[in-house]
Protein backbone atom coordinates (compact mmCIF):
# COMPACT_ATOMS: atom_id res chain seq x y z
CA UNK A 1 0.00 0.00 0.00
CA UNK A 2 1.12 3.84 -0.24
CA UNK A 3 2.71 5.51 2.54
CA UNK A 4 0.42 5.55 6.06
CA UNK A 5 -0.46 8.70 7.28
CA UNK A 6 -1.67 6.91 10.56
CA UNK A 7 -4.79 8.47 10.58
CA UNK A 8 -8.42 7.12 10.92
CA UNK A 9 -9.48 9.62 8.21
CA UNK A 10 -11.58 8.27 5.26
CA UNK A 11 -9.69 10.38 2.71
CA UNK A 12 -6.30 9.31 4.06
CA UNK A 13 -7.41 5.69 3.76
CA UNK A 14 -8.19 6.44 0.17
CA UNK A 15 -4.98 8.54 -0.28
CA UNK A 16 -2.88 4.93 0.72
CA UNK A 17 -4.80 3.01 -1.58
CA UNK A 18 -4.54 5.23 -4.68
CA UNK A 19 -1.16 6.53 -4.08
CA UNK A 20 -0.12 3.19 -5.11
CA UNK A 21 1.92 3.40 -9.04
CA UNK A 22 -0.38 2.33 -11.71
CA UNK A 23 -3.76 1.95 -9.35
CA UNK A 24 -5.38 5.14 -10.99
CA UNK A 25 -4.53 3.88 -14.43
CA UNK A 26 -6.03 0.39 -13.53
CA UNK A 27 -9.01 2.15 -12.44
CA UNK A 28 -9.31 4.00 -15.70
CA UNK A 29 -9.70 1.13 -17.44
CA UNK A 30 -12.17 -0.89 -15.28
CA UNK A 31 -14.25 2.32 -15.68
CA UNK A 32 -14.22 2.29 -19.55
CA UNK A 33 -15.31 -0.96 -19.16
CA UNK A 34 -12.51 -3.14 -19.15
CA UNK A 35 -13.55 -6.85 -17.71
CA UNK A 36 -10.99 -9.67 -18.43
CA UNK A 37 -7.59 -10.14 -17.49
CA UNK A 38 -6.20 -10.17 -20.54
CA UNK A 39 -7.77 -6.74 -21.92
CA UNK A 40 -6.28 -5.03 -18.58
CA UNK A 41 -3.54 -6.26 -20.09
CA UNK A 42 -3.40 -4.71 -23.25
CA UNK A 43 -4.49 -1.54 -21.80
CA UNK A 44 -1.71 -1.20 -19.54
CA UNK A 45 1.22 -3.04 -21.53
CA UNK A 46 4.27 -1.35 -19.68
CA UNK A 47 2.51 -3.14 -15.75
CA UNK A 48 3.72 -7.10 -15.28
CA UNK A 49 1.13 -9.27 -14.91
CA UNK A 50 1.94 -9.80 -11.30
CA UNK A 51 1.98 -6.23 -10.48
CA UNK A 52 -1.58 -6.32 -12.09
CA UNK A 53 -2.64 -9.52 -10.20
CA UNK A 54 -1.75 -7.63 -6.85
CA UNK A 55 -3.51 -4.40 -7.26
CA UNK A 56 -6.72 -5.98 -8.82
CA UNK A 57 -6.63 -7.77 -4.83
CA UNK A 58 -6.08 -4.90 -2.93
CA UNK A 59 -9.19 -3.21 -5.01
CA UNK A 60 -11.10 -6.11 -4.15
CA UNK A 61 -10.34 -6.30 -0.20
CA UNK A 62 -10.56 -2.41 0.08
CA UNK A 63 -14.05 -3.11 -1.57
CA UNK A 64 -13.49 -1.22 -4.56
CA UNK A 65 -13.88 -3.22 -7.11
CA UNK A 66 -15.79 -6.83 -7.22
CA UNK A 67 -15.26 -9.85 -9.22
CA UNK A 68 -17.88 -11.35 -11.32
Amino acid sequence: MGAPYYQFCPVAKAMELLDERWTMLLLRELLLGTEHFNELRRGLPRMSPTLLSHRLDQLQRAGLIERI
